[in-house]
């Protein structure tokens, strides 16, 4: 299956941020990334740009490897950050463990339960967070995978194909 995102490019200063003619404007990457819901997101993305201007085949393939560079930047982004969370999650864990084995080697009442307490709540939190956001994550990352390695074609006015 193919996920199809048509972009209707009305001038070129739009493809690009407002700050830099190397970047991807901060709207189309929401836009592209925004049509991609409601999707499969293991389905190949297809990106079709529909423009009149005349864009040489030089600059098609810089905003091709502009959409590219974004989105495999995003990929690295979300990889860093599921990595830290995926580390704060082991360690809360860890802490819960701890506190457990403290609980059943102390010998104060009160404080002992207060400690069995936040063991169980912290093992808690970490189990429940890589069971539910674990999930959230991994498809997020495999959708900007996938739209960093879709395929771009640029449609002009005639509605040909003129390049991939």
């Amino acid at each position: 299956m193919k996920t199809i995102i048509n972009i209707n490019l009305k001038k070129k200063e739009d493809f690009y941020s407002r700050y830099s003619n190397s970047k991807l404007s901060s709207e189309i990457t929401e836009f592209i990334y925004n049509e991609c819901y409601g999707e499969n997101y293991k389905n190949n993305i297809v990106i079709n740009i529909y423009t009149k201007l005349k864009i040489s085949n030089k600059e098609k393939n810089a905003m091709m490897d502009t959409i590219r560079r974004t989105f495999g930047l995003k990929v690295q982004d979300e990889l860093y950050y599921y990595e830290k969370a995926k580390f704060k999650k082991t360690i809360l864990f860890l802490i819960g463990i701890v506190l457990i084995i403290i609980y059943y080697l102390s010998f104060v009442e009160v404080v002992s339960e207060i400690i069995l307490i936040l063991g169980w709540l912290a093992i808690w939190e970490s189990v429940y967070s890589f069971l539910s956001d674990s999930s959230k994550d991994y498809i997020r990352i495999y959708r900007l995978r996938k739209l960093a390695s879709s395929r771009i074609y640029f449609v002009d006015s005639s509605d040909t194909l003129s390049n991939s």
